[in-house]
């Protein structure tokens, strides 16, 4: 049997593995199914439709699962649902809105989303991503795997985060942001994410990939002539692929990049070599 609180309130609906922890003051409410080994600290709320897989640890006053923020949803609209996948850290006051529709808002596995971090309704997170405090995501975005979003970062409704991308606190973007490339600055990429491609044991793309960032970023082609020049010189390297088909894929554009001088002094550096400076 799970082990719950007296001080619990549990929808007779919710669907509770055997070995789930439910601490002092949570509500759970509505058609919840919450897998095994799941714990919620105290003072969460999670509300259905929400499928939470296993091993999950929810901190206090999350609140998982309800209505989306947007002025056509009525607090008694039911449609929607969240699906969240297993092993994911969920801190204190963190948000995750149901979706609009059919498809559900999604997140996968092994995340850590900290403190009063949000995913808005529709939302679609991969795998290993990190989400620091304050960070916010709009509806409809799609983030993929290996993402790290600073403290305070924001992301634009309906935009794409690609593959190992860092967005750095205090850094927004309202553009896709394609593989690999890191944001500094509001609305601008700067460099590759060097030091989260060796971590993550691509030291062997490397220098394709700052080929293929000179061409995408530095040389003002539009992107028809930059998804057919990555076809011709990079077909060979499996992540120049991944970032090609992410730029002929993009609905909004891709983010920008930043000027050297004006990445120099939003660091307070006098040279772009600390772009590639390994700091692990």
């Amino acid at each position: 049997m799970p082990t719950i609180d007296p001080t619990s309130t549990i929808d007779p609906l919710a669907e509770v593995a055997d070995d789930v922890e439910i601490g002092p003051y949570c509500i759970i409410r509505g058609k919840v199914r919450i897998g095994a080994g799941t714990r919620l600290v105290s003072h969460v709320q999670l509300k259905g439709p929400l499928t939470l897989g296993e091993r999950n640890l929810i901190y206090p006053f999350a609140c998982l699962g309800f209505a989306p923020q947007t002025r056509r949803t009525t607090p008694d609209d039911e449609s929607g649902c969240t699906v969240i996948g297993d092993d994911n850290i969920f801190r204190e006051s963190v948000t995750i809105h149901r979706s609009t529709g059919h498809h559900p808002t999604t997140v996968g596995h092994r995340n850590y989303m900290m403190v009063n971090s949000h995913l808005g309704h529709d939302v679609v997170m991969g795998n290993d991503c990190t989400l620091a405090n304050d960070a916010l995501i709009a509806g409809h975005v799609e983030i993929a795997d290996r993402v790290m979003i600073g403290g305070n970062g924001c992301v634009h409704q309906f935009c794409r985060i690609g593959r190992l991308a860092m967005i750095s606190g205090l850094a927004a973007v309202v553009k896709d942001l394609p593989p690999f490339c890191t944001v500094i600055d509001l609305r601008r990429v700067s460099a590759l994410n060097l030091v989260g491609l060796r971590r993550a044991g691509y030291q062997q793309n490397i220098d394709n990939l700052r080929k293929a960032f000179s061409i995408i970023f530095r040389q003002g082609h539009t992107n028809p002539h930059i998804v057919s020049l990555l076809e011709r010189d990079f077909k060979h390297d499996p992540l120049c692929v991944e970032m090609t088909q992410f730029i002929a894929s993009t609905k909004r554009g891709i983010t920008p990049y930043g000027s050297s001088d004006d990445i120099d002094n939003v660091r307070g550096k006098s040279s772009r070599e600390d772009d590639d400076r390994d700091n692990d």
